[in-house]
């Protein structure tokens, strides 16, 4: 990875972290585990790309990966990121 990230470390957190995390939703049964695991790893990987790139979604993209509508699909599901307003396009005004 770039940036001078350890994957020894993060793979250690998750060895370390995960099995409980998968018992503990095995245990609950409500079938929410992949949702519950993605959403905790994904929200705070999302604020700190905005974080690092100024707000700025595009860059925040880039730096992740991924297009920037699919980043705005995720903030809008995980909350970071208002609902779309309704198109203002073919309105009537008064």
């Amino acid at each position: 990875m770039q940036g001078g990230v350890d994957v020894q470390e993060i793979d250690r957190l998750l060895n370390t972290v995960l099995p409980g995390v998968v018992r503990g939703a095995a245990a609950s049964g409500d079938g929410r585990l992949y949702r519950t695991v993605m959403s905790r790893v994904e929200m705070p990987l999302l604020r700190l790309a905005l974080e690092l790139s100024a707000g700025n979604q595009l860059k925040a993209a880039r730096m992740l990966g991924i297009n920037r509508n699919t980043l705005r699909k995720r903030l809008r599901l995980l909350g970071l990121l208002p609902s779309a307003r309704p198109s203002l396009h073919g309105a009537k005004t008064a």
